[in-house]
């Protein structure tokens, strides 16, 4: 058997392990990424805090109508400071995902509204969001908690926990309504950094080498924020911040694996002392992750029960914010700042794709699904009409044609299942790459080997073509062109 003989029918034998690579990744039990609003809905949650009152509320937003509840102490006839609690990221974020947090709130002395996000028909997807639309309907929670008779006017605050750490410091600076503002579990970044941030930080801890960090973290995102397709991309909480004129304590977990603590304790501190804000208060609280659940090292793991993920607040945090709204009650605006919270992994500032490589990514990937498609419809068509090809190293050319179709789609639907997931969902981790990329990276390298052989071979033994055959070798030639520089822009051959 001649060598290229060898290579082609080496290369036949290798076609199936990464799409076998891929099948037992595809083949895995699917599961919701947490989103990180801080708990997983409870739809039908009753509140069971003893001392603690739950009424049924609706207010008007704008043009929407909004279902809440209000949690109060009981047995009293005093009136309490109120605080209106505002989702973190996800669609349509039911109240109930909020309640522990207002029931301890309300057994603590602060009566807490909670309420429904905003979904799809509101304005609130996928790739969109308007941080004024969020704000606006904490301000007219605001507005309700204000004219119950139980909660002092004066005293009436915002609560953001994650992204909404972000709507606060908006409906802040939106309506002096607002008499305080508290940030928990918040992102000082923007929020395509925040996201590539803990993409990163989930990969690194599930053991994914340093260097692909970017390749699977972040490129995609990039590329998404390029098309501006991100949700709220752009975005950046800092000069809001230096205009914020309210009392203000953000709450940073020590753990944080879905926003920088490190860096958004500092950049927080820099910006409302640069700005020379009065009345700010900066508490790291020790032990618990992104929900303000005690945890030892913040992090989510795939096999994780989602349903009690969240369950049990940590009193320290519970502590914290309704220690500094009481003092607020009583003349007391608090002040000063912790130290900032260990942080592994640092957040670069990287500029966002530019639309020309996108561009190009969109052209060269439709281009090899076109070439390629139509190389293998050709050869069906021919071989119908009983019409025998002379193009020569068949497998090699098989080999080619059929990765060049798969590699497009599963590589983009793979980036988009870790931006989706946040990392949590990369699959196991081989040789420091997740199972699925490296059968993404075998079948680019299988490609790229399957054109060599063909390149050998045909300049070892170029024979005549007839017209469909010089078709089909163009169509190859296109493809496999377009598709080395497409691989390489998306890190499927770094090594």
């Amino acid at each position: 058997m001649s060598a290229p003989r060898k290579r082609a029918v080496l290369l036949k034998a290798l076609l199936p392990l990464p799409l076998l690579l891929l099948g037992v990744f595809l083949a895995l039990p699917a599961r919701s990424a947490p989103d990180d609003s801080g708990a997983p809905p409870r739809e039908e949650r009753e509140s069971g805090t003893s001392g603690v009152s739950k009424e049924e509320v609706e207010f008007t937003a704008g043009e929407r109508t909004v279902r809440g509840a209000v949690l109060a102490p009981e047995g009293t006839e005093d009136e309490h400071p109120g605080v209106v609690l505002v989702a973190g990221s996800g669609e349509g974020v039911p109240m109930e995902t909020y309640l522990p947090v207002a029931e301890a709130f309300a057994a603590a002395g602060v009566v807490a509204l909670v309420y429904d996000k905003r979904g799809e028909a509101d304005g609130y997807g996928l790739s969109e969001a308007s941080l004024p639309d969020l704000a606006d309907d904490a301000v007219a929670g605001v507005r309700l908690l204000r004219e119950r008779p139980d909660v002092r006017s004066d005293l009436v605050g915002v609560h953001g926990h994650s992204e909404g750490g972000w709507t606060v410091i908006e409906a802040g600076v939106r309506s002096a309504e607002v008499d305080f503002v508290v940030a928990a579990a918040p992102s000082a970044l923007p929020p395509d950094r925040t996201q590539i941030w803990m993409n990163q930080v989930q990969l690194r801890h599930a053991g994914v080498s340093d260097r692909l960090l970017d390749d699977l973290g972040g490129r995609l995102t990039r590329h998404v924020v390029g098309a501006d397709a991100f949700r709220l991309a752009g975005h950046d909480p800092l000069p809001d911040l230096a205009r914020l004129e309210q009392p203000f304590l953000g709450v940073i977990a020590e753990h944080d694996r879905s926003t920088p603590p490190r860096q958004t304790l500092e950049l927080y501190r820099d910006t409302l002392e640069g700005s020379g804000h009065p009345h700010h208060t900066l508490r790291v609280v020790p032990g618990v992750g992104h929900g303000m659940e005690p945890s030892a090292d913040g992090f989510v793991e795939a096999d994780t029960d989602l349903d009690s993920l969240f369950e049990g607040l940590a009193p320290e945090y519970v502590d914290t914010v309704t220690g500094w709204v009481r003092g607020l009650a009583a003349g007391d605006p608090g002040g000063g700042s912790d130290a900032p919270p260990a942080q592994d992994l640092e957040s670069l500032q990287q500029p966002p794709a530019g639309p020309g490589v996108l561009w190009f990514l969109v052209a060269a990937g439709g281009g090899t699904l076109v070439c390629f498609s139509a190389y293998l419809g050709l050869g069906l068509i021919g071989r119908a009409r009983g019409r025998r090809s002379r193009l020569p190293a068949a497998g090699a050319r098989g080999t080619l044609s059929v990765l060049g179709l798969l590699l497009p789609p599963l590589t983009v639907s793979y980036l988009g299942w870790i931006m989706m997931t946040a990392g949590i969902e990369a699959g196991p981790v081989v040789l420091g790459r997740p199972l699925p990329w490296l059968g993404l990276q075998v079948g680019a390298l299988a490609a790229l080997g399957a054109t060599a052989v063909l390149l050998l071979t045909w300049r070892n033994r170029p024979v005549p073509l007839g017209g469909a055959d010089r078709v089909r070798l163009g169509l190859l030639s296109v493809g496999a062109v377009a598709l080395l520089p497409w691989a390489v822009t998306w890190g499927l051959l770094t090594p």
